[in-house]
């Protein structure tokens, strides 16, 4: 289980953003006008971990093909439109898997929440360390929160819609009994989050998702990979592309190990090669001798073993590093944007042969879209204009929520259900502060437990 130190920081920071939003007052004649519902939607989801690939046979191994399974994966999704407006999801693993054979157990380690009734606190899960043979999950903490309020639907009510957590102490893909080709340890998270806030004068819906981890350690250890900076991603819709924003931070991080000079990989043009020998005592080849095939073929239901291959002895497999590009589009409808932030290639390299990529997985694969009808720009009162005076005029604006969380019923005036994690905190400019705060919380606490 995480340690509470660890808990107390993910639930502090993220739902700042939706508090800090100003509180501007609606009209009488504003807050008696039917609220009928409008095109305000967002979905955001982060997979902590998607293996995107994995085929083991060139290797002479016979794991794979195997494709698509996703690792603490978190979503939320809101929709002023839909009888459930909000829901928010955690998962250890996504159900819709190609060829593994998963266990009841791991796919039932998941929880969800949907709203309406807006919910006074998440739901949560606390799950025990899974084993799915391609990847192992450690002991970790699944929550999922969803608040509505009536004004929402019309985008007279701001605040947070659907927040979602997945919190695991380590997780790793293709173990054996002492190492494992990728391990991610030490207290790791995605977390996704929608709902509604100001932006350029106007109610916007807003959908962010991101991963928070501090290293990545390949081969047991061969080469290491420290994140100095955890990628975020966020999407700002407000009906109109020239005011609608994507705002993306790359992850920036660090690579060495024995005989790899220490090296930054800061930008998705450049990428980090490691030549990996086949001798037998190299490695990768020590790994896949160290696997559990009985388990791996028990949980691998289409294996083929005509694809087996008994590499050359001039074959080496190519270890590739990489940033993931960002694609985004913003036009007046929408707002999408996705980023697989880190990429690892595991690659079958020889000569006369085309390169063949038995292994490939992002860390960290955010997805985030909005929607958000286009509306009047709101105009708060000027400081200057008498509210008295019957010339001074302006739209109605909306106002967050009188509970803080979304609705009534929420735990009391000014509170706020007590789940996120900072760095998800920049999605509003003026909660900039709150963020950096909580940030800095998080690095005094890592380095008095480290």
């Amino acid at each position: 289980m995480l340690p509470p130190r660890r808990l107390r920081l993910l639930s502090t920071g993220l739902l700042a953003v939706f508090a800090a939003v100003p509180v501007l007052i609606l009209d009488n004649s504003a807050s008696a006008a039917k609220c009928a519902p409008m095109a305000y939607a967002a979905q955001s989801t982060a997979d902590l971990v998607r293996l995107t690939a994995v085929d083991l046979r060139p290797l002479g191994v016979p794991v794979g093909p195997v494709a698509e399974l996703a690792l603490a994966s978190t979503s939320s999704t809101m929709d002023a439109r839909k009888p459930v407006s909000a829901r928010a999801t955690a998962r250890y693993a996504d159900a819709g898997v190609v060829g593994v054979k998963l266990s009841p157990l791991l796919l039932g380690s998941s929880v969800s929440q949907q709203a309406p009734p807006t919910h006074a606190g998440p739901a949560v899960y606390n799950a025990l360390s899974q084993d799915a043979g391609i990847a192992k999950v450690g002991t970790g903490d699944l929550s999922a929160h969803a608040t509505w309020a009536d004004k929402m639907a019309c985008g007279q009510q701001l605040g947070p819609a659907g927040v979602s957590s997945a919190a695991v102490a380590d997780l790793s893909v293709l173990p054996t009994s002492s190492s494992a080709l990728v391990r991610v340890p030490r207290n790791l998270s995605s977390q996704a989050v929608t709902g509604l806030r100001e932006y350029a004068g106007r109610t916007a819906s807003v959908a962010a998702a991101e991963i928070e981890l501090t290293d990545v350690r390949l081969l047991n250890g061969a080469v290491g990979v420290k994140v100095l900076k955890p990628p975020q991603l966020t999407v700002t819709a407000t009906g109109s592309a020239r005011t609608s924003a994507v705002e993306y931070t790359n992850p920036l991080l660090e690579i060495s190990g024995p005989n790899i000079p220490t090296q930054r990989l800061a930008t998705p043009e450049k990428n980090v090669d490691v030549t990996l020998p086949l001798t037998g005592g190299d490695p990768l080849g020590t790994l896949l001798r160290g696997l559990n095939l009985p388990l791996l073929n028990s949980l691998v239901g289409n294996v083929h073993t005509e694809g087996l291959q008994v590499p050359g002895p001039e074959a080496y497999a190519l270890l590739r590093i990489s940033l993931g590009g960002l694609d985004k589009s913003i036009t007046n409808a929408s707002v999408d944007a996705e980023a697989a932030s880190v990429r690892i290639q595991l690659i079958l390299c020889g000569p006369n042969q085309a390169p063949v990529t038995v292994l490939d997985l992002a860390i960290g694969l955010l997805h985030a879209s909005a929607t958000a009808p286009n509306t009047p720009v709101v105009t708060s009162p000027s400081p200057s204009a008498s509210t008295s005076s019957p010339s001074a005029s302006h739209s109605p604006a909306p106002s967050t929520s009188p509970a803080g969380c979304g609705g009534p019923g929420c735990g009391g005036p000014g509170t706020l259900p007590k789940t996120g994690m900072g760095p998800v905190a920049y999605v509003v400019g003026s909660g900039i502060l709150l963020a950096l705060l909580g940030r800095l919380m998080m690095v005094i606490a890592r380095r008095r437990s480290a």
